[in-house]
């Protein structure tokens, strides 16, 4: 790894670390900025995100290395939210409600995730993208009272989420073409029923 490069790392650490006001306006100029572009059907890339922002490309790379780790904050910061929502979420249908939300996500940023997942290199952004997910889901696992006892919350994770995140994917590149809430069904439908409390 070159200085530059460390230095380019070290000075992003410092900014997801920062209170100041001004990195968080940037991050939601630049999140602005891909939601103004991907409606607009407009080309998805840094120079692009940079433009739209008011921002120089040498900004947008202070906050992310790439567009692979931008989709990975956004998707990151979604599976949060969702799984804040649903924890807190008493309804019978609180398993549906946040799959409405998570499929809502990534029709809202499917732009920016096609354009992600047309570069060269998608492994480590799929696998990213997989790994929040399961972190999300794990922490879920571990308190739910219906799941059976031989089943480890990580495996499981890894395996609900290797499915739903491979559907999503091929949602995205447009290989299944769903309705968004025919797509939602499909992610409730689909998993494990003492995990959905579907029957």
């Amino acid at each position: 790894m070159s200085a530059a490069a460390g230095s380019n790392e070290e000075l992003r650490r410092g900014l997801q670390e920062s209170l100041d006001p001004r990195v968080a306006r940037t991050r939601t100029g630049i999140a602005a900025a891909v939601h103004q572009l991907s409606d607009a059907g407009g080309e998805l890339s840094v120079a692009a995100i940079a433009r739209a922002a008011g921002i120089s490309r040498a900004s947008f790379y202070a906050h992310y290395a790439s567009l692979d780790e931008l989709a990975d904050t956004l998707r990151r910061d979604a599976f949060l939210a969702i799984a804040d929502l649903y924890q807190n979420d008493e309804r019978p249908d609180a398993m549906r409600a946040s799959q409405d939300r998570l499929v809502a996500h990534f029709a809202g940023n499917r732009a920016l995730y096609a354009a992600v997942g047309a570069l060269p290199v998608t492994k480590e952004g799929y696998l990213a993208g997989v790994r929040a997910m399961a972190a999300v889901i794990e922490e879920a696992l571990l308190e739910h009272p219906a799941r059976p006892a031989e089943l480890a919350p990580e495996p499981t994770a890894r395996y609900i989420v290797g499915a739903a995140y491979g559907l999503l994917d091929a949602w995205i590149a447009g290989e299944i073409v769903l309705e968004e809430e025919a797509l939602a069904d499909h992610l409730t439908r689909l998993l494990p029923s003492w995990f959905s409390g579907i029957r």
